[in-house]
C-alpha cells in the first residue's frame, strides 16, 4: 500500500507592518476581544489570539479602547479590573457595564466552537464585587419628584419594569405603603441620567428601600428576578390585572370577584355579574379601551371636540394635554382641557358638547360630572382640602366610536 504524505498547512506569513487581523476576514466587526495574559501566559494567549482571527474575530489589546469583550482565564471580576487599570485602562470604564464586558472563559470557548459569538449570559459574565462610584458628571438626584425631569425614554427600564409589577401586585393586595415605596423607587431610576450596573451606584440615591434594593441587585447580578417572576406567573396577580383594565373597575371588586371564583372576562357574563353603566361599556370595548391610543389618534379627537366648541363658543381653547403634551407618541386614554380668555364663559358648555357629540354619533359612552364650584358645600369641601381641585370643574369620562 502506497503511503501518501500530506502537506501541512501553514498559518497565513504577516509582512512586516501588516496588521495580524487583516490576514484574516473580520467576520464580526462588532465584536473586538482582549485577551488578559495574567494567569493564561504569554505562548497561549499567542495560540488563542490565532485561533480567534482564524474564526473571523477581531483581537486587540485588552487595554484597547476598541475592545468590547475582555476574556480572562482563572481570574475574579476584582482582578480583571485591577490588571486592566495598571496596564493602562481608563479607570473610569475598566469593568463598568458592558463597554467592555468582562467575560469568563467559557465564553471564548463556545464562541470558538460555534464560530460566531454567542449570546452573553450571566454565567459568562465575571461578577465584580468593588463599589464602583458612577462618574462625577452624574451628579446627585433630586429628593422631591417635582425636582426631578422623568424622559419618555430612559436607561433603566428593565429595572423599573420589575419594580413597577411589584407595586401593582401591592396594591392588588391592598398594601398602600408597599405600593408606594415600589413607584417610588422605579420613579426615580426612570429619573437618572445613567444605567445602573452595580448596586453600589445607588447608594446615595433617593427613595430605594431594601426591599426594592434586594430586587434591583438580584436583576444586575442574575438578569431576572424570581420574587418578580413568581408574581407574573402567579394566578391572582393576572386575574386582577385582567379584571382592573375593566373601565370603572377597581381593586376592591377585582378582588371580590377573585374570591368568588372568576378568572376571565367570560366568567363575568357566565355568571351574569351585575355592573353599571360604566362597568357595562368598559367590558363591551375591553379590546378598545386597552389598546393604546396613537398620537394621530388623540389629535383627530382633539380637532373633533375644537370644531363642535367653535360653533357653540367662539374664542375657547381646546388643549391636547397629559402624555401627548409630555411628547408620548401613544397612550391609555386622550385628555382635552378646555379653557376661555373670560371668566365664567364656559360654564354650562360642556352639556352641550356632548349633545352634540352624542347626535354625530362619535360617542359609544360617556358620564358628566358638573362644576361644583357654586356649591356652599363643596366650597366648604375645598376650603377643608377633602377634594382634588380638578373635582370641581365640569369633567367628562367618554367613549369616542
Amino acid at each position: 500500500m502506497a503511503q501518501l504524505l500530506v502537506k501541512k498547512r501553514r498559518p497565513p506569513r504577516i509582512e512586516p507592518g501588516q496588521s495580524a487581523n487583516s490576514v484574516y476576514p473580520v467576520l464580526f466587526p462588532e465584536v473586538v476581544l482582549g485577551l488578559v495574559e495574567k494567569r493564561m501566559g504569554t505562548s497561549r494567549k499567542t495560540f488563542l489570539t490565532s485561533l480567534a482571527r482564524s474564526r473571523g474575530f477581531c483581537v486587540d489589546d485588552p487595554c484597547s479602547e476598541k475592545v468590547t469583550h475582555v476574556v480572562s482565564e482563572g481570574n475574579s471580576g476584582d482582578e480583571v479590573v485591577e490588571w486592566l487599570k495598571k496596564n493602562g485602562r481608563p479607570p473610569g470604564k475598566a469593568g463598568v457595564g458592558d463597554e467592555p464586558a468582562l467575560l469568563d472563559f467559557s465564553w471564548f470557548t463556545e464562541s470558538m466552537g460555534a464560530s460566531r459569538p454567542v449570546e452573553i449570559e450571566p454565567r459568562h459574565r465575571l461578577k465584580v464585587a468593588t463599589p464602583i462610584e458612577p462618574p462625577e458628571e452624574k451628579g446627585q438626584v433630586a429628593p422631591y419628584i417635582c425636582q426631578r425631569r422623568t424622559p419618555l425614554l430612559h436607561h433603566n427600564s428593565t429595572l423599573t419594569e420589575a419594580l413597577e409589577t411589584m407595586a401593582e401586585e401591592a396594591k392588588f393586595n391592598g398594601s398602600e405603603g408597599r405600593s408606594l415605596a415600589f413607584s417610588r423607587a422605579a420613579s426615580v431610576l426612570k429619573a437618572l441620567p445613567w444605567r445602573v450596573d452595580r448596586i453600589q451606584q445607588l447608594h446615595t440615591v433617593p427613595c430605594i428601600g431594601e426591599h426594592s434594593r434586594r430586587i434591583i441587585q438580584e436583576m444586575l447580578e442574575d438578569g431576572i428576578s424570581a420574587e418578580v417572576e413568581k408574581v407574573r406567573q402567579s394566578e391572582r396577580y393576572r386575574t386582577m390585572k385582567l379584571f382592573t383594565k375593566i373601565f370603572g373597575i377597581g381593586v376592591k371588586i377585582a378582588s371580590q370577584w377573585y374570591q368568588e371564583g372568576l378568572r376571565t372576562l367570560a366568567d363575568l357574563s357566565l355568571h351574569q355579574v351585575k355592573l353599571n353603566k360604566e362597568q357595562q361599556a368598559g367590558l363591551l370595548h375591553y379590546e378598545d379601551l386597552n389598546t393604546p391610543v396613537e398620537l394621530w389618534e388623540a389629535e383627530a379627537i382633539s380637532q373633533v371636540v375644537r370644531q363642535v366648541i367653535e360653533q357653540i363658543l367662539p374664542g375657547a381653547t381646546v388643549t391636547l394635554t397629559g402624555g401627548f403634551r409630555r411628547g408620548k407618541p401613544r397612550g391609555h386614554d386622550v385628555d382635552l382641557l378646555i379653557t376661555h380668555p373670560s371668566e365664567g364663559e364656559k360654564m354650562g358648555l360642556l352639556p352641550k358638547v356632548i349633545n352634540i357629540l352624542d347626535r354625530q354619533g362619535f360617542l359609544l359612552y360617556h358620564s358628566f360630572h358638573r362644576s361644583s364650584l357654586l356649591s356652599l358645600e363643596d366650597e366648604e369641601l375645598w376650603v377643608s382640602g377633602g377634594s382634588s381641585h380638578m373635582d370641581h370643574f365640569e369633567r367628562c369620562l367618554s367613549i369616542f366610536h
